[in-house]
């Protein structure tokens, strides 16, 4: 099975702490307060995200490759989930990803069950304990100037 982070893999995290006018460093996590000034609260912050441009095409690679995934986040899995539905602009994309779990977890490793299990994550140290599990992991790393068209690479060889 495949497991796919959402903020940064799906939702431009980045872009929208900017629109608050905060500064969020590539590849640097756990450094945000939620509600606490001068940190939205998660439902603010979601109404001014966007998804990211390479969301459907990412989910369409999968889709083809007969894959089938969940979403695995850290927090505000519900919020993330309507979200995520209303900005979708395909209904059949809509249709499908309304059917899929949505998983909270701080500990994402935990889902990593079989050998063949796969997250795809922003966060290095989150891919590294999938990894010490026995699972498969992608680093969708921000530091590269093309992250996405890294991951169709490592995906379609």
């Amino acid at each position: 099975m495949i497991h796919i982070d959402i903020d940064g893999v799906l939702i431009d995290f980045i872009g929208t702490a900017k629109k608050f006018g905060i500064e969020v460093k590539t590849n640097e996590f756990g450094k945000w307060k939620w509600s606490e000034p001068p940190f939205p609260s998660p439902e603010e912050f979601y109404a001014k995200a966007e998804l990211q441009p390479w969301f459907e095409p990412l989910i369409f690679n999968i889709i083809a490759a007969g894959g089938y995934f969940i979403f695995l986040t850290a927090d505000f899995a519900e919020i993330k989930k309507r979200f995520i539905l209303e900005k979708i602009n395909n209904d059949i994309i809509r249709n499908s990803l309304s059917k899929l779990d949505f998983i909270e977890s701080d500990q994402k490793s935990n889902y990593c069950d079989f050998p063949i299990d796969m997250l795809i994550d922003d966060c290095a140290a989150n891919c590294e304990a999938w990894r010490k599990k026995g699972g498969v992991a992608w680093h969708f790393d921000f530091a590269s100037e093309t992250p996405f068209e890294d991951f169709l690479k490592y995906w379609r060889r």
